[in-house]
């Protein structure tokens, strides 16, 4: 991605999907459970290796969020209702799942 791209907005859609606008008019609807599939945390990836710790086949399709924060202007952090709640999703990142 060459130019700044920002969240114009975030929605819940449903229970288990929010979607984003990006400041290029790209409107993407992000499932919570693909999200914890993917999270970056500490805990789900181990730091020296790089291979994911958590099983993704544990993840319900169901995954709720109990929140859903702005982290500065770069990222958003997504407490999910499995306690997985460290994982922060840059926006490089969540715009390239695109």
């Amino acid at each position: 991605m060459n130019i700044p791209i920002f969240v114009r907005q975030l929605k819940q859609i449903d229970n288990y999907t929010f979607a984003i606008e990006w400041s290029d008019g790209k409107k993407v609807f992000y499932r919570l459970s693909t999200l914890q599939k993917k999270c970056p945390c500490a805990n789900c990836v181990d730091e020296s290796t790089g291979q994911r710790t958590s099983n993704a086949n544990n993840i319900s399709e169901t995954l709720r969020a109990n929140r859903i924060v702005n982290v500065g202007r770069y990222a958003l952090r997504i407490e999910f209702a499995s306690g997985c709640s460290s994982g922060i999703y840059g926006y490089d990142m969540l715009y390239d799942l695109t």
